[in-house]
Parts: C-alpha cells; structure tokens; sequence
C-alpha cells in the first residue's frame, strides 16, 4: 500500500471540486453541532435538552452515512452536492441508523475488554459505510461483517495512513480548526481510495 499514491490520488479527485467538498463537509459539521450549540444543555443535570440532541443526533446518522457516500463517489470521478446528504434518507434510512448503532455497541463492548482491543475493531468497522455504497442490500450486521473481513491483514495500513496526515492534522489545529474544512475532505478522499483499493483486492481474492 503505497500512502503518497493514495494522498496523490485523492488530490486528483478534489482538484476543481474544492469548494463543493469544503462546503458539504461545511454544511454536515453545522448541521451535526448546531443542536449542541443552539441548544446549550446544562453539563451536568440531565434535561429535555439533552433528549432532544440526542433524537436530533440519530436522525442526522443517514446525513453521515450520505457524506462517506460522496468521497466515495468523488474518488471515482463522479460529481458530487449536497442532495448525496439527503441520499440515505431515501433508501436506508432506518438500516443506517441501526448499523450505526450495531457499530457502537460492538465497539462498546469491545473497550469495556480493553482500549487496545476497541482501537483494533474500530479499524476492523470502519468500511462499513462504504461498503453500503456498494451494496445498499445487505443486512447491516452483513455490512459490519463484511468490512471485518476487507480489513483483515490491512487494519495496520489504515492506521498508517492516518498517521501521515499527522503534519496536516497539526496545521488544523494551529489555525484553530479553521484549516479542517479543506484537511478533513482531503483526509476522507484519501480513505475513500483507500477504500476501492481494499475492495478491488477482496473482490479478487473471493472470485468464484
């Protein structure tokens, strides 16, 4: 797995497509933390506030789905905008939220073992959402199951990757997340090729 490939790739995919990429992944952190904020609920005394962030939150689940959706489609060539947010909500809108919740409860689960062991299967989960782009018929636990076995053998290729935007990730945080808007579609790009190159080598291995 060659990680400069993959960043070049990406770079690729979001050349001329910079601003609608800043804008969705704009548009999805205001939406994800504007009932937080408008809302400001108390921290520590539990109220009708914190129910409704909480029922705001997984409504807003199928919108995260959407936007794994759009980087995948990005880095195939394809033009992306803001309806591929509303995309889930018209074809898996229950069956996102409930893998979504599958998820944390298995990697909840998980922790409570071990950090270590939660950190491992938190990159043995992590195609799931793509996965779904591709296969939008399987069962959520399938999905789940699925992104296990992809990553199996790769799930310390995934974590270096990360790591080589770590000089990027530090440039966030020094102009006080103001730079996240461009690093963050740039870093998730990146894994959606990561993502096709996992998936071309699966689909060759289990070709019957």
């Amino acid at each position: 797995m060659y990680y400069s490939k993959l960043r070049a790739q990406a770079r690729a995919s979001l050349k001329g497509n910079w601003l609608i990429a800043v804008g969705l992944f704009a548009v999805s952190m205001l939406l994800l933390g504007g009932p937080d904020f408008l809302l400001n609920p108390d921290e520590y005394d539990y109220s009708w506030k914190d129910t409704v962030i909480l029922a705001i939150s997984i409504l807003l689940i199928p919108m995260t789905l959407g936007l794994t959706w759009a980087w995948v489609d990005l880095s195939r060539g394809r033009k992306i905008g803001f309806t591929q947010l509303l995309e889930p909500y018209k074809i898996m809108f229950g069956k996102s939220i409930l893998v979504s919740i599958l998820q944390g409860l298995f990697l909840f689960f998980w922790f409570l073992l071990l950090i270590i062991p939660g950190i491992i299967k938190s990159f043995s989960y992590m195609m799931t959402y793509y996965i779904l782009r591709d296969e939008p018929e399987l069962s959520p636990l399938q999905a789940i199951t699925k992104s296990r076995r992809m990553m199996d053998g790769h799930k310390g290729e995934a974590f270096v990757l990360g790591l080589s935007f770590i000089g990027w990730i530090l440039l966030g945080i020094v102009t006080l997340g103001i730079g996240f808007l461009w690093i963050a579609p740039y870093i998730s790009v990146t894994y959606a090729h990561f993502y096709n190159t996992l998936r071309a080598e699966y689909e060759e291995k289990n070709v019957f």
